[in-house]
């Protein structure tokens, strides 16, 4: 729908007037700022969407796609893409989750989505960006440092905002080095300005399914992965571990150490972006195409958690078209400005330095008789480090025979 300025001052005044924001008026000055401050400009209305276009894909590979990247060495060109997620999903509960997009009510509570982003020969994995519905969930409190980069949103989705913040931050962090990004065109991918190391560049319309990497076998891979340790931890606690937003983000970190280099250049080779890989590469990749989803699917096979075949697949792909970003209702726009914490999920204690210093005992105790010298070494250094903790929190003066008979 073509967009005018008096449609944006007048939805922008309904907008004042449902937030209770009586001195608000749309003028002329308004309307300019605004447009600047989210880069918008007045255009010609595109085409309608159609059905991926192969003479398109291929001219944009040669045209495009080989002139914007002979700049950059494969190790800078990186790819971005969301993925949703049920974070809490047992085999048991797939068919319920099936065909669900959560835009709302009780099933969007067990949703998150990740922001995935990797370099073209896979040797560098960008930290994941999760977005969960609720701001500060409770399992959050008193944790340090998280292994991800969290950020909410009412219906646990990325916008423009979130987008545009992350990639600024990737910006900074970079200091001098150069890289090209690519992503989709899609609501939540807005055009950045600005930027001093970053190169934005977007892929054609309508060739998402076919032309971007992390939707072939990356997020696959990670989605595997998650689900393997999500179900070694109900295994290893008998059931007891309820699944909590805490768990969720180190359970992903986990599996995303687990996706291969080789699982990203395959991705990217795959679609036709990477063209040139060397002879080692080939046979790497010849070797990962009989292997893809081995890991995962044998081991929930092995154990017999999933059921049948068919609920295994299900499984699988459960959350493969669940939605990550959409345009929003004016409803959902006015209801964002009062995100609540969540109330559903509870700290656990942590353990304390006792704890913590006996089962680093423990462990290495355990490697001396299980395993080599080097992991004994590693868990001797970690012994260590918890010991000194331990006794500098050791304020008052101590008696060797409160200890001794």
């Amino acid at each position: 729908m073509p967009i005018s300025g008096p449609l944006l001052k007048a939805q922008a005044e309904n907008f004042a007037e449902e937030l209770g924001l009586t001195s608000f008026k749309a003028s002329e000055g308004w309307l300019g700022k605004f447009k600047q401050r989210h880069h918008i400009n007045y255009g010609k209305r595109s085409g309608e969407a159609r059905s991926v276009d192969t003479n398109v894909t291929h001219d944009w590979i040669n045209r495009v796609w080989s002139r914007i990247t002979e700049k950059y060495a494969p190790s800078d060109i990186f790819n971005a893409d969301e993925a949703g997620i049920f974070y809490k999903l047992t085999p048991d509960k797939t068919l319920k989750f099936k065909g669900e997009k959560c835009v709302g009510g009780k099933l969007s509570n067990e949703r998150i989505t990740v922001l995935v982003a990797a370099n073209m020969n896979g040797t560098e994995k960008r930290k994941l960006t999760v977005i969960g519905k609720s701001k500060n969930p409770r399992c959050f409190k008193n944790i340090q440092k998280l292994p991800v980069t969290y950020k909410a949103h009412k219906s646990a989705w990325m916008t423009s905002q979130l987008f545009e913040e992350e990639v600024r931050k990737w910006d900074e962090e970079l200091k001098e080095r150069k890289i090209l990004l690519l992503v989709d065109k899609c609501p939540a991918h807005p055009f950045i300005s600005n930027l001093l190391n970053i190169e934005l560049a977007f892929l054609p319309s309508n060739t998402t399914s076919v032309l971007q990497p992390m939707n072939q076998s990356v997020i696959k891979s990670l989605k595997g992965h998650y689900r393997r340790i999500l179900l070694m931890e109900l295994v290893e606690s008998e059931g007891k571990t309820s699944v909590n937003m805490l768990h969720a983000v180190n359970f992903l970190s986990k599996a995303w150490e687990e996706v291969s280099p080789t699982a990203i250049q395959h991705s990217f080779r795959h679609v036709g972006l990477y063209t040139n890989p060397t002879s080692d590469e080939v046979k790497t990749e010849l070797e990962f195409e009989s292997d893809d989803e081995l890991p995962f699917t044998e081991w929930i096979q092995q154990f017999n958690m999933a059921g049948s075949t068919v609920n295994l697949q299900t499984y699988i792909e459960v959350d493969d078209c669940l939605l990550t970003t959409a345009s929003h209702t004016n409803k959902e726009i006015l209801d964002e400005q009062g995100d609540k914490e969540d109330e559903t999920d509870e700290p656990e204690p942590p353990p304390s330095l006792k704890e913590a210093l006996e089962a680093a005992k423990l462990l290495e105790n355990y490697f001396l008789y299980h395993e080599d010298a080097s992991i004994s070494q590693d868990m001797s250094k970690i012994s260590k480090k918890i010991q000194q903790n331990y006794w500098s929190s050791k304020r008052r003066q101590i008696k060797i025979t409160d200890y001794t008979q």
